[in-house]
């Protein structure tokens, strides 16, 4: 701490990037938290001002084109209405092209309340205590996380879709109460009224990143100013935001333990650190770098994936990659609070380690046929997507 205060200024690193932009505005939002909100707002606007600057310019320039046509007289030459037109044209195109632009969802298996009834009865649940935030689907995918997306309809910022990701994973190497404890989170970050300016800065993270990425990749060149403006703008605004979303993150927590204990909100948590670390770290790479010669049976990950965990998660293994997390300070590349921060709010100093998983989430939460058949689907995915032959 001593050397960064004492170095010069000539040893100052003053590159404009992720980093430096959340050091610069660290002493501002969290000496006057209300200013620094206030400063982020306009930021958070550019984003709709951007979208909705063609739609408005298109319809102010129409009322105009109009007015020339009713009042010819009030214009003494034609070359304002021609350029009116020209614009117009422009604006309409850039508008229309917007309008048509479509995002992608993520890839998975949509299920309903008839096929996963004591699942749908669990988020319709959480979503009735937390003031029945909207949902329009449940979309269980390949990913290690519980996770609401929050995807425009179209190029507009006016309409979106909430869909509920779940990741199987994480239905299979969880309990029920730390699936629970996981989902209570996602549904009270969605829920407006819980805390409306930094959630709503939150979930902007994420959309303007979605705007950035599907005009990057389906955007034609009519959209290119916009597909610049995002390009920069996107990564900007969520260092700008980056205090604000964090703050909302650390109240998602809080808010977990209006339907939970505070043991289980922290059981909760670790037990997602254990079961993504060793998925990340040593399930996936050996499924991944498995033979392939053709004379080794092909080791199916979903199929096996609780057993292996339950068998392969050591004592030793927890406790490091638990201490990994409890060092972590200072990283700007995701919301997510320190997992001491974490702690030390939820009125802990230490973390509470889970008990050895015996019953899942999925187990608890999916009827049996429905759980066979995900993990058939998942499995055939897989093999498919590594080019293997079962």
């Amino acid at each position: 701490m001593l050397e960064t205060l004492t170095q010069t200024i000539s040893n100052t690193d003053f590159t404009v990037n992720r980093t430096n932009i959340v050091r610069w505005l660290r002493p501002f939002a969290a000496n006057t938290p209300t200013f620094y909100l206030l400063f982020v707002i306009p930021f958070a606007f550019a984003g709709y001002f951007a979208l909705l600057l063609f739609p408005l310019l298109s319809l102010w320039l129409f009322l105009k084109l109009t007015e020339f046509l009713f009042f010819p007289a009030t214009y003494q030459h034609w070359t304002y209405p021609l350029m009116i037109i020209s614009v117009l044209i422009l604006c309409s195109l850039i508008s229309i092209a917007l309008a048509r632009l479509r995002f992608a969802s993520r890839a998975g298996v949509s299920v309903s309340i008839e096929k996963t009834p004591r699942l749908s009865r669990l988020v319709k649940g959480l979503q009735q205590h937390y003031g029945n935030p909207r949902l329009e689907k449940i979309l269980i995918t390949r990913r290690d996380e519980v996770k609401i997306s929050h995807t425009p309809v179209s190029g507009f910022p006016i309409r979106f879709r909430n869909t509920l990701e779940i990741g199987l994973s994480a239905l299979l190497c969880t309990s029920p109460i730390e699936f629970r404890g996981m989902l209570a989170r996602e549904v009270a970050k969605l829920a407006s009224q819980k805390n409306p300016v930094t959630g709503w800065m939150l979930s902007l993270t994420g959309q303007w990143e979605n705007y950035r990425n599907c005009l990057e990749r389906r955007g034609n060149i009519i959209l290119k100013p916009l597909t610049f403006f995002f390009h920069y703008y996107s990564p900007l605004y969520s260092a700008v935001a980056f205090f604000a979303a964090r703050r909302a993150e650390t109240r998602a927590d809080r808010y977990t333990l209006e339907v939970m204990e505070d043991d289980d909100a922290i059981t909760s948590m670790i037990q997602t650190i254990i079961f993504q670390h060793f998925l990340r770290e040593q399930y996936w790479p050996l499924v991944i770098n498995q033979p392939r010669d053709g004379k080794h049976r092909i080791f199916l990950p979903y199929k096996k994936m609780s057993q292996t965990m339950r068998k392969n998660v050591k004592d030793e293994d927890i406790e490091r990659w638990v201490e990994q997390e409890l060092c972590k300070f200072g990283d700007t590349s995701t919301t997510l609070p320190p997992l001491q921060t974490r702690l030390h709010l939820l009125g802990h100093e230490k973390p509470v380690y889970p008990p050895a998983l015996e019953k899942t989430a999925a187990e608890e939460y999916l009827d049996e046929a429905m759980l066979q058949l995900l993990i058939n689907s998942f499995d055939k995915s897989w093999i498919r997507k590594a080019g293997l032959q079962h």
